[in-house]
């Protein structure tokens, strides 16, 4: 745990003809009661959250590679935020961090085989002690069998029950990972949830040996749309908001995609075909620390089909998610729930999609660490705005708290935990929400690798970011002239004192120094 002094410191169907999904979607989902909507003053909230969607890939966001209406109409409906960080590039990490309002160095939630403790306290925990009815449908990356605080939790193994033999088709997808190939030989990837929880199969994965060698050809997933887990959880999503819209509820929609396996249903595969996929250039990665060049060039000797492969597959995977955001979307408006209903959209963290010749995430580029992030409260907050304030993701916690009325969370535990802060590291961006033509916070924070080495830590301003790291080379990027963070000026005499003051905020928020996890 964190020392002392640091924890002072601190349309769908019309535009894909999706009918066989549409039909199955309507035909499971609760029918509407005739009883009145939810008339409780306090408001409901829906979180929609996807895996590994960087913020800048979105039609809202300016860049139309792939549509996403149906995120569109959320960012209509509120404020799309341009520069919101994810606290650590990794799944478990960055969850865990936004579940807490507290830092992965604060819970020891770090790597994606870590578990959260259970004795820390949840905004699920917040939002059910105030009297809402607690939901999370999907991924969440717990790790283990706890359920955090959500009292209705429908996990990745009710998808795989629901699935029976089919569960063949996700095996084949688990082990044709195009830019892990280790992955043929394990087939065990907690991460997309073959296992759901970590270290199931003592004997490793019963799928070894047991499944089919693909080409990378297509990235048409053999499973139909229906039968895949994203539109699993937008049916069982829209059946909780019609069986439970008359009482106040906190609903987490955790969504699998844009994340691998990067296999689309095939109507959603064919509108990127691998062959016509193009790369980024890479440009001159001299100025970077070795770390990042070793792992570009590790990038690059997977091949270009494979490189062109996750791209395809993570386009398609994104186009399919946002088919089946709409849904959810559409099941809150047909109840009459949008008015009194906080939606936020957001994801875990970003993806390279090949920037600097790099996929997935693991590094401190803005396509890895910048999130999308939007909330709407239509009739309550300012509609189809967009702010460029320097927003940390944990904040969501105190956020969503205080928009819907709570005290601010008090406790960071429900028990004692030796060493564990007292207060939440997460601080509320209502007021940014309220106005966003408000500059607010001045930095944001994220860290990364903490259990290794080279340890990486980042603080980001509105010109500058500055990223630590430990045992080698520092960087510096000047985003006024350098967007795309090509040039490391960690070196420039000219920006000696910025380096420095960047320096000194970064250790103000957490030394590096006093890392306990770096073996």
């Amino acid at each position: 745990m964190m020392d002392n002094d640091a924890i002072k410191r601190r349309q769908f169907i019309q535009a894909a003809g999706l009918g066989a999904a549409s039909a199955l979607f309507n035909s499971t989902s609760v029918q509407a009661q005739s009883s009145p909507t939810n008339n409780f003053h306090k408001p409901n909230v829906l979180v929609i959250m996807t895996d590994q969607h960087r913020a800048d890939l979105m039609t809202c966001a300016g860049r139309d590679l792939v549509p996403t209406p149906n995120i569109d109409r959320i960012a209509s409906r509120g404020t799309r935020f341009t520069n919101a960080y994810c606290p650590y590039p990794v799944c478990v990490a960055s969850r865990m961090a936004m579940l807490t309002g507290l830092y992965a160095h604060s819970t020891g939630a770090i790597t994606n085989k870590d578990q959260l403790d259970w004795r820390y306290r949840t905004m699920a925990h917040h939002f059910a002690e105030n009297g809402y009815l607690t939901g999370l449908i999907g991924k969440m990356h717990f790790v283990n069998a706890h359920n955090h605080g959500f009292e209705y939790y429908l996990s990745i193994n009710d998808w795989l029950m629901y699935l029976g033999p089919k569960v063949q088709h996700y095996a084949n997808e688990i082990a044709n990972h195009p830019m892990g190939p280790h992955f043929f030989d394990t087939v065990d990837d907690c991460g997309a949830g073959l296992p759901d929880v970590e270290g199931l199969w003592l004997q490793g994965s019963p799928w070894v040996g047991n499944v089919e060698k693909w080409n990378f050809d297509s990235m048409a997933s053999p499973l139909e749309p229906e039968d895949h887990l994203d539109m699993f959880i937008a049916r069982e999503s829209a059946k909780f908001l019609t069986q439970y819209r008359q009482q106040p509820f906190f609903l987490v929609a955790s969504f699998m995609k844009p994340h691998s396996p990067f296999y689309p249903p095939r109507q959603w595969a064919e509108k990127y075909p691998v062959d016509q996929m193009t790369l980024p250039d890479v440009g001159d990665i001299s100025g970077y620390p070795q770390h990042i060049q070793r792992r570009i060039q590790g990038m690059a000797s997977r091949g270009e089909k494979r490189q062109k492969a996750h791209r395809a597959g993570y386009l398609g995977n994104l186009a399919f998610v946002d088919t089946c955001i709409g849904h959810i979307y559409d099941a809150l408006d047909k109840e009459g729930l949008l008015d009194n209903t906080i939606v936020v959209y957001t994801s875990d963290h970003g993806e390279m999609d090949g920037d600097h010749g790099l996929f997935q995430k693991f590094c401190m580029f803005e396509p890895s660490v910048n999130v999308p992030l939007i909330v709407s409260y239509p009739k309550h907050l300012p509609e189809n705005k967009v702010t460029n304030a320097l927003t940390e993701h944990i904040g969501l916690y105190p956020t969503l708290s205080e928009l819907a009325g709570l005290e601010a969370p008090k406790k960071t535990t429900l028990h004692d935990i030796t060493g564990a802060p007292q207060h939440l590291d997460a601080t509320s961006f209502a007021g940014v929400l309220r106005n966003p033509d408000i500059e607010g916070p001045f930095a944001a924070f994220s860290e990364y690798n903490l259990r290794n080495k080279i340890c990486e830590y980042m603080v980001r301003t509105r010109r500058y970011k500055y990223i630590y790291n430990h045992g080698t080379m520092h960087e510096l990027y000047d985003h006024k002239t350098d967007p795309g963070e090509f040039v490391n000026r960690i070196d420039d005499p000219t920006l000696r004192k910025v380096r420095d003051q960047l320096r000194d905020r970064l250790f103000a928020w957490y030394n590096p120094e006093k890392n306990p996890y770096r073996p």
